[in-house]
């Protein structure tokens, strides 16, 4: 087992509350809005609606990205989550989705898709954005998953799980 793990808000917590419409990008509207505030490391929560999604699937087995499934209706988001760091200096936004669509042949009249988001085009998005102050959290290829991950120090060896904030 390999455990890594960082502080990241030793300097402090920004909260922020936002909407994104008008066929907005999700993804890019997100790293902008990252870009202005100065967010290094954050995380965020959304709902609405949404016009596209397109979502993405990593085979572990192969480690290759499957093709798109792509979306282009009415979407409901459901749940929506994801995180903010940096990958090559930028920001990267990484955005996990449920979402809900009527469909005359599922059970009940409705359809759930969901996964890692890829590409989502904003309806009306509402949006909290935590942005943790003090620390960069960078993205950096993991060999041993050929995902890009967090690049977070390690745990050291019998620190155990009483962990102390520093």
């Amino acid at each position: 087992m390999t455990l890594t793990l960082q502080h990241v808000n030793p300097a402090g917590l920004r909260a922020f509350m936002g909407t994104l419409t008008d066929n907005a990008d999700v993804h890019a509207s997100l790293a902008e809005a990252a870009r202005a505030l100065g967010v290094n490391a954050g995380t965020f929560e959304l709902l609405g609606g949404l016009t596209r999604v397109e979502f993405t699937e990593y085979d572990f087995l192969t480690r290759q990205r499957k093709p798109a499934l792509s979306f282009e209706r009415a979407l409901e988001i459901v749940a929506g989550h994801g995180t903010l760091s940096l990958l090559d200096g930028a920001p990267s936004v990484h955005l996990h989705l449920v979402c809900a669509f009527r469909d005359d042949a599922a059970p009940h009249g409705i359809a759930i898709v969901g996964g890692h988001a890829a590409r989502a085009i904003a309806f009306a998005v509402e949006f909290t954005l935590l942005a943790f102050d003090g620390a960069t959290v960078q993205r950096a290829q993991h060999a041993g998953t050929g995902l890009k991950l967090w690049s977070l120090p390690s745990l050291p060896t019998g620190a155990g799980m009483g962990l102390r904030a520093s």
